[in-house]
């Protein structure tokens, strides 16, 4: 299974509105594969590397150092989960094996819509918590808010590319996305003194749950997506490029048009002594946005409208071991 490789400035720089050889590349990525690249993303690579700086920093310092920002409550979404804290293929029903990684959380930058003491749903006051940082590590805030911002400005210009993929007004999104929840993690897989267990995963099988979701991957290896037939196919990148994924609810939105591909991470025979880091950005819709499937040509919606919060709580709790 290949991983389309789709140069974004094309559509970034245009002038004009409608289709483009992009957003019809984007359309057949996300048909086929529901995974891409995207080279000419905009996005400034000293913040890349300064969000990747800090984040290798906060994981090398003692336990001590990184349990000062530990989830408080189950609950609550941000902050540092500890090694074998989630099992993620719980999401889909899967066993509940830990994953093999330890993880930290980064929840949205900026303020609320409102207040969050009149948010009546504790889970959307939850969503808009503030981020609870590590005191060891002064620098990791500032990198990874910078770092949250510029995924979100292109989760925006992907979102208005998937609207016109879908042959809708380019800024059909933009209502729905401009009070994102949307969530950063810091994914550290550390080496392990043997070869894991038969059935155990840095992380199990699973579909993400938001809009989509841009991964950047560092050079080891391990993400693997899942085809049609059930089989599992390695991903690779260019240098510079950002791995985009759809979630379960773009797939809802787009009436199954599109696929939210099972993916997991794996530990390739004889590297378990390597680490791995990677920093998924996993972008979600307004808190209250509706979601709606879009048809075409008379076709029936397959999904019932659904809550964009609502979807996200359920699939976050079901990971928490």
């Amino acid at each position: 299974m290949d991983v389309p490789v789709i140069d974004l400035f094309e559509f970034r720089d245009r002038t004009t509105d409608g289709p483009t050889p992009v957003t019809a590349a984007i359309d057949q990525a996300c048909r086929d594969v529901g995974f891409f690249s995207v080279v000419g993303h905009g996005v400034d690579p000293a913040v890349i590397d300064a969000a990747h700086e800090a984040a290798l920093d906060f994981f090398d310092r003692p336990l001590v150092d990184r349990v000062t920002a530990i989830k408080p409550e189950p609950t609550y979404p941000y902050g540092y989960s500890p090694f074998s804290g989630e099992a993620l293929s719980r999401s889909i029903g899967g066993a509940a094996v830990p994953d093999l990684k330890e993880t930290f959380n980064v929840g949205p930058v900026g303020a609320p819509p409102r207040p969050r003491a009149e948010m009546v749903d504790p889970d959307e006051r939850d969503v808009w918590a503030p981020t609870l940082w590590p005191e060891a590590v002064p620098g990791l805030r500032p990198a990874l808010e910078a770092y949250w911002c510029a995924m979100g400005a292109l989760a925006a210009d992907l979102m208005r590319a998937f609207a016109v993929a879908l042959g809708q007004p380019e800024r059909t999104f933009d209502a729905l996305i401009d009070q994102h929840t949307s969530a950063l993690r810091l994914a550290h897989y550390p080496p392990l003194d043997a070869p894991p267990a038969v059935g155990s995963f840095r992380a199990g099988a699973h579909t993400d749950y938001g809009t989509l979701t841009i991964l950047c991957l560092d050079a080891e290896p391990g993400l693997q997506v899942e085809n049609a037939a059930g089989e599992w196919f390695d991903v690779e990148a260019p240098d510079g490029a950002l791995v985009v994924n759809l979630g379960d609810l773009m797939q809802r939105w787009s009436n199954d048009r599109w696929r939210s591909t099972m993916h997991r991470v794996v530990v390739p025979e004889g590297r378990h002594g390597e680490r791995r880091l990677t920093m998924p950005f996993f972008h979600n819709a307004n808190w209250n946005a509706v979601v709606e499937c879009i048809t075409v040509d008379g076709e029936a919606p397959r999904h019932k409208p659904v809550e964009a919060g609502a979807h996200l709580m359920s699939k976050f709790r079901s990971t928490v071991t």
